[in-house]
């Protein structure tokens, strides 16, 4: 089904699939629901004050933000288009009964069908993944859209938390992380001198800014200092990262590396890039055994404060190992 799918004709599906209640003139009318306005990116929607049926569409964070709020979904839009799996494996254990929404094709567009079939009460989703299709999803549900800030997780959550009213479940999430980074941080020590490094194919390497990536946020935070200033690096220059080419590897000049990787074959396949540069051997930190690898998709926030838990693991694990 197209995006551009009209009201009657998603409505006479829905009911010619036994998905919208018919009223005889003799049935009693079913109690009101009390409801909250919201107001969103897409408009303002009047939301469930208590929603029992809450549906995650997007592949981004909201899937494990609404579990991190204690919402298990009824259904969630399938990540397999990125990540080759329907979920990320941060969330395994927690999406157990989670129906898998499949997409009409290989964006954020869900199968209004599959949507409809779950008869939701509360649609929740990133603003930019839902906006084409917004008006046919509000016909079955109220639809929310979040922001997502892939350098800070707790925009979508706050968001998320807000359409919920779940505001302090949120405050506990963040608060509880931030405890467990300043651990970390006391851990860790100074780490130095850090690359934060991901390759994204095609012989294109993105070098990230201190203030960026939260990897490179934290690493910042815990004393160390993320090199080199990618503003002075040859390529393509944007607010977070500059993007280089193979023959400036040589450039990397961190004692220790982290390395981001995307989940799935085309991440795999950038990473072997990276690793199979003749400069690769060569960089000090790689000579030095200082390379640690992270999952992109958790250090952007994707897999919201799940990713963020897994990450911060991981690097504190291979600090305290390269001691």
């Amino acid at each position: 089904m197209s995006p551009s799918l009209s009201r009657r004709t998603l409505l006479g599906g829905l009911a010619a699939a036994g998905l919208l209640t018919a009223c005889s003139p003799g049935a009693a009318a079913p109690a009101p629901t009390a409801t909250r306005s919201v107001t969103h990116p897409l408009g303002v929607s009047e939301v469930p004050a208590q929603p029992a049926r809450v549906l995650a569409l997007d592949r981004r964070s909201t899937l494990p933000h609404l579990l991190a709020l204690g919402v298990t979904p009824v259904g969630a839009l399938t990540h397999a288009g990125i990540i080759g799996s329907d979920f990320p494996s941060v969330l395994a254990g927690a999406v157990d009964g989670v129906t898998v929404v499949p997409v009409t094709d290989g964006s954020d567009v869900p199968a209004l069908e599959a949507v409809a079939a779950l008869q939701p009460d509360l649609i929740v989703g990133w603003a930019r993944g839902l906006e084409e299709v917004h008006p046919q999803l509000a016909e079955i549900a109220p639809t929310v859209g979040v922001d997502i800030d892939f350098s800070d997780a707790s925009v979508a959550l706050r968001s998320i938390a807000a359409a919920l009213g779940r505001e302090a479940q949120a405050d506990e999430v963040i608060a509880g992380f931030d405890a467990r980074l300043a651990e970390a941080a006391a851990a860790v020590g100074d780490p130095g001198p850090v690359t934060v490094l991901l390759g994204v194919g095609g012989g294109q390497f993105r070098v990230y800014r201190p203030g960026s990536v939260t990897v490179a946020r934290w690493v910042a935070d815990f004393g160390g200092e993320v090199v080199p200033d990618p503003t002075t690096l040859p390529g393509d220059v944007t607010d977070d990262f500059t993007t280089i080419s193979p023959e400036n590897l040589s450039l990397i000049t961190g004692e220790t590396i982290v390395l981001l990787a995307n989940t799935g074959a085309d991440g795999e396949a950038a990473v072997r890039e990276i690793e199979t540069s003749p400069l690769w051997p060569t960089l000090p930190a790689v000579a030095a055994g200082r390379v640690v690898r992270v999952e992109s998709q958790s250090a952007v926030g994707n897999f919201g404060f799940q990713g963020y838990e897994a990450v911060l693991r991981t690097l504190t694990a291979q600090w305290a190992a390269f001691a």
